[in-house]
């Protein structure tokens, strides 16, 4: 059935205020009858009056949005209603019928920069993102401000070690909004609805998309799937229509909106979380969506950021202190995007601290922590050996210690301790345990250092492993893990400071090797 689409023009003189007029095909249909004209003409005759106004009243004619009907014969028709508007009103008239009109594929509709613009200083468009996007959203200074690390983060992820995650959570309706306040500032923005096989492998990769994804059923083997695509090399299978499953590579810059809560924090490795519910109660401030002008400049002023510092990012290699293992690499990446504002480097590692303080927490909590802990805080007490029934005693006692009523086996803490690489042996008539020689006390250092248990790593109030004897002095061990521990934070930090430092860590190492200990360089892992 063919498509026909008829136009007609308003006589100039008639003074019409804004009224639709259905277009028509020739004279004779324009002189029919309702009965005979069909259902185009009847749109037009019942198109609704307005009063009169002066003949010197500027008028703009606007097409409006074309509309299917069917005519007396049956055959499929499209047209077109067209209006006489001030120009104002046809300004805005105009953006509706192009919102009606939008295009269906997300690849044409994709918001790109048109050319370089000038940004100011990084704190200036810092700044600019940072408040459209509390304004969009609603959310707190902190919230909105780390969103906007993101967004530059996005702009760089190619070059960048990580490519960090955000996850979303709290009402549907906030979640969406805060996926589309970022549509506008990311780096080749693509909204998908679901994190499938299918839609992954529908993304067109070459250019380098950033996927602002809406899951709120996201499950355990999306989160991995997320997780492990923010670093380069996890393989995984990818089905291309026409094509067998082929190996591929999904590392790239991704959003999620998880739903309400988010049961399965402990899997979202190197992701930052936020909470889209508003930080002001007041939910019915409507905010008028973002035009696509200032899309569009903002756009072209973060092209112009990427261009300029590239190169600088590209060799970059910072290494943020004092935070847990996880979040230390995403505010390595984040810090590396923000070129020339060292203030801004300083907030964010502010903003990142709580959040890597209660990872800790958690693991703190965590059954390896508590045993390893326990195994690391009986190795001081001079014994030739412990048992897993003594470790077990002290787990549980510091579980009771903090108010908690669960107590576990000594077969449950052993199974624990031989996951974390600490595997007993029978020892006595009494049960397994470890013999307490040199190298396995060298071992459980090891291993504890590696959980970050206290006393090695950091001093804190919720230590459960006291590290000290009687005069309350870090064992030899323990000062030599710390002294490694704070030497490879200062050379990353400052690796044009590295050569000064290796004599002590040479001069360590002959030391060490006179008093028969082993090199850490030589310890297993």
């Amino acid at each position: 059935m063919q498509e026909q689409t008829t136009h007609q023009t308003l006589a100039p003189e008639e003074p019409r205020t804004p009224a639709p007029v259905l277009p028509q095909s020739d004279t004779s249909e324009a002189t029919a009858s309702n009965a005979e004209a069909g259902p185009e003409k009847q749109a037009a005759s019942d198109a609704p009056s307005s009063p009169e106004t002066l003949a010197t009243t500027p008028i703009t004619k606007v097409d409006g949005i074309p509309e299917w009907v069917r005519k007396t014969s049956g055959e499929l028709k499209s047209i077109h209603f067209r209006y006489l508007l001030p120009p104002n009103e046809a300004s805005l008239f105009e953006k509706s019928r192009a919102r009606a009109e939008y295009t269906r594929d997300p690849w044409e509709s994709m918001p790109l920069p048109t050319r370089y613009a000038a940004y100011g200083t990084t704190k200036e468009l810092f700044a600019r993102i940072k408040l459209a996007i509390a304004e969009q959203t609603h959310l707190s200074d902190k919230d909105s401000a780390l969103l906007t690390l993101w967004v530059f983060s996005t702009w760089f992820h190619d070059v960048l070690s990580i490519a960090p995650g955000l996850v979303i959570t709290g009402p549907a309706h906030e979640g969406d909004a805060v996926l589309r306040a970022l549509y506008a500032f990311c780096y080749h923005p693509v909204l998908v609805a679901g994190m499938t096989g299918a839609a992954l492998s529908a993304i067109q990769w070459d250019k380098k998309p950033t996927l602002l994804i809406f899951e709120p059923n996201l499950s355990s083997r999306l989160a991995a799937l997320l997780c492990s695509s923010t670093r380069r090399g996890y393989l995984a299978l990818r089905t291309v229509p026409g094509a067998s499953k082929s190996a591929f590579d999904y590392y790239g810059s991704k959003a999620v909106y998880a739903g309400e809560d988010l049961p399965i924090r402990a899997m979202l490795q190197h992701c930052v979380h936020i909470n889209a519910l508003p930080a002001s109660r007041v939910f019915s401030q409507h905010v008028a969506p973002m035009t696509e002008d200032m899309t569009q400049h903002l756009q072209n002023q973060l092209l112009r950021y990427r261009s300029e510092h590239l190169p600088e990012v590209s060799k970059l290699e910072l290494c943020a202190a004092g935070l847990s293992p996880d979040f230390n690499a995403i505010a390595s990446a984040l810090c590396e995007c923000i070129v020339n504002a060292p203030d801004l480097q300083n907030e964010l590692l502010s903003l990142l601290t709580p959040y890597s303080d209660q990872q800790i927490a958690e693991r703190l909590d965590d059954l390896g922590t508590l045993s390893v802990g326990a195994a690391l805080a009986l190795c001081h007490h001079g014994k030739d050996q412990i048992l897993i029934n003594e470790i077990a005693t002290e787990v549980n006692r510091v579980l009771k210690d903090r108010g908690e009523r669960i107590q576990y086996s000594p077969e449950r803490v052993g199974h624990t301790l031989k996951k974390a690489g600490l595997i007993s042996r029978r020892v006595s008539a009494a049960g397994n345990g470890f013999v307490l020689d040199h190298a396995t006390q060298v071992r459980i250092h090891e291993v504890a250092a590696a959980y970050g248990c206290v006393g090695l790593t950091a001093i804190r109030k919720t230590s459960i492993v006291h590290c000290a004897n009687k005069t309350n002095e870090l064992c030899r061990l323990c000062r030599m893990w710390r002294f490694f521990a704070v030497f490879e934070r200062c050379q990353r930090r400052h690796p044009h400071r590295a050569n000064r430092i290796l004599p002590l860590r040479r001069s360590l190492h002959r030391t060490r090797l006179r008093a028969g200990e082993p090199s850490r360089d030589h310890l297993a892992h």
